[in-house]
């Protein structure tokens, strides 16, 4: 399909570009994108893609709009907060281009519906924040032979690569770089950790250059070229990832993308018990963390933030300001540092006459 006029005009700094021309610009006009995840990488991503004149763009997110979105999803304002991501990402890409068709899945990726989504598009953006997402991605990707730019993002890190292999060629894919889907819990999430939005917004810009590069065959971005980003200090780095000439190329989903509905469930069932006051809630999180999410309102809490723990007496006195034989549970925003607390004051809470649990997946994963 040839561009029209009004595209034309809205590109036209484009085509004074040196080795960019109509036929380029016309391949990004026919393309169409699919972008997982409408939040910090996929926002970004999504507004310079618009912006360069991609024509088709299908987002999938099942979320709403939370205010504390907004300082890195920059698709969104305060007056969004409740309406559903995908809705809102969609009037803002056809505010920044008229023409462009934007199809909406308010719905999670799974593995009844990965591979006909993403075997539908001619390429793939994963702006997905947890590991069973990114393997799902990286998997359906594989089994169709699309192309996926991949990218994460931690506190002033980023990292994205192009991916690609298939179905009769044996190109670069994830799995090469990360064989095997790592535990929930392995690293911080950006709600523990915390995440820079300038940065977020730096790697989902390159995120829609390498799907320009890729898209128009301008530039020289391959599969298995890795970048990394540092805003600070600022750095810069590429290196290459090769094939495992060891590994299969995937063929089939299985069924442990979602082991974190385990845990899931497992938490409820600790959360129930703390209502009926088998257990006794302790917040080791830092105040402010509190202010964005805590434990249901029929849970009564103690807090004892991390920060303020300046010797093992400080533990001991909260263990003597609960009763004997008490069951603790300790949580925090993902799990990691409720872990590491119940390891290290068993043996004091022993000593008490209590025993620790952990929370598994945080306030985060309820």
């Amino acid at each position: 399909m040839s561009l029209p006029e009004h595209e034309l005009r809205r590109v036209a700094r484009h085509l004074a570009l040196p080795g960019f021309g109509m036929d380029e610009q016309t391949r990004l006009f026919n393309a169409h994108v699919l972008v997982i995840g409408a939040g910090g990488l996929g926002c970004p991503a999504m507004q310079s893609l618009a912006s360069a004149g991609i024509g088709t763009i299908t987002v999938i997110d099942d979320d709403t709009v939370d205010i504390t979105n907004i300082h890195r999803q920059i698709l969104f304002g305060a007056d969004d907060v409740g309406k559903l991501k995908v809705d809102v990402a969609a009037q803002r890409l056809q505010e920044l281009q008229p023409g462009i068709t934007v199809h909406t899945l308010a719905e999670r990726l799974t593995t009844a519906n990965a591979v006909d989504i993403v075997g539908s598009v001619d390429l793939v953006l994963d702006g997905s924040d947890s590991f069973s997402t990114k393997y799902l991605v990286a998997d359906a990707a594989e089994i169709t032979g699309t192309p996926l730019v991949w990218a994460t993002v931690l506190r002033f890190h980023g990292d994205l690569a192009l991916f690609h292999s298939g179905p009769g060629f044996r190109g670069v894919g994830m799995r090469d770089l990360f064989p095997q889907q790592p535990d929930a819990n392995s690293v911080p999430d950006c709600a523990t950790a915390g995440v820079l939005g300038a940065t977020t917004a730096t790697v989902g810009a390159l995120m829609a250059t390498h799907a320009i590069g890729y898209l128009t065959g301008i530039g020289t971005t391959e599969p298995g070229e890795m970048l990394s980003y540092d805003a600070f200090e600022p750095s810069m780095r590429t290196y290459r990832v090769a094939a495992d000439p060891e590994r299969q190329l995937t063929t089939e989903l299985h069924d442990s993308y979602g082991e974190v509905c385990a845990v899931v469930s497992q938490a409820q069932t600790m959360l129930d018990a703390a209502r009926r006051g088998d257990y006794v809630a302790v917040d080791i999180r830092e105040p402010h963390e509190a202010v964005l999410a805590d434990l249901p309102a029929d849970i009564p809490t103690r807090k004892l933030p991390l920060s303020t723990i300046d010797s093992d007496d400080d533990v001991a006195a909260l263990f003597k300001g609960l009763q004997g034989d008490q069951q603790v549970l300790v949580y925090c925003a993902a799990g990691q540092r409720s872990e590491k607390f119940v390891e290290r004051y068993a043996s004091l809470a022993e000593r008490s006459g209590m025993t620790l649990a952990s929370l598994p997946g945080g306030v985060n994963g309820l």
